[in-house]
């Protein structure tokens, strides 16, 4: 009995997270795009915070702005915590997410948005570092116009903690609440 104490005491405690925990993931370990002023931001640009980034693009009809009004949300339950969050948005549309019109977007939803916008080969890139799935689709009315298209993209939300490591990837349906307990216990 003694000794089953002793390694219950001796074993370290884990968080259970509601999102997926890929701490030590080989992949997502690091990146390197744009801001909308043309400023390279990586992980280490935000020292100490917890950075949650999204993939997306300004004309998604759903899924992104849905997305986006729930981490504005998030970051009204975690109140003063929400400080210490940084929130990321990198378009998979760089041909049509213009800076000046992606910064009005990202900042309807938080002025704290930092959206990042690189070349169509550096989204490649990161979307296969991340295991982003992004695919045009062309929609009515596209032949005549080669803007008029839509993009299918992988949803979910790529957090890391404040000493720049990838810990969590929430699935897009999670709640806000669960999503902002989860972040507490990284901002804690």
């Amino acid at each position: 009995m003694l000794m089953a104490a002793m390694v219950v005491g001796c074993s370290e405690s884990k968080t259970k997270f509601n999102a997926m925990d890929v701490t030590g993931a080989p992949w997502g370990q690091s990146y390197a795009l744009p801001d909308l002023q043309g400023k390279t931001v990586t992980q280490a640009s935000f020292p100490g915070k917890v950075t949650a980034i999204f993939f997306g693009f300004m004309y998604c009809p759903d899924a992104c702005p849905t997305h986006l009004s729930k981490m504005s949300e998030v970051k009204k339950l975690l109140g003063k915590k929400a400080e210490n969050l940084q929130l990321v948005f990198i378009t998979v549309d760089p041909e049509r997410d213009a800076p000046d019109q992606l910064t009005k977007y990202l900042h309807s939803f938080d002025p704290t948005i930092v959206g990042l916008r690189g070349t169509v080969e550096q989204t490649q890139a990161i979307t296969k570092d991340f295991r982003v799935f992004y695919k045009k689709v062309e929609t009515k009315g596209s032949a005549k116009d080669p803007l008029a298209y839509t993009i299918d993209h992988t949803t979910f939300t790529y957090v890391y903690d404040g000493k720049g490591r990838l810990r969590l990837v929430i699935p897009h349906d999670l709640s806000a609440e669960k999503i902002a307990s989860d972040l507490k216990h990284l901002i804690d």
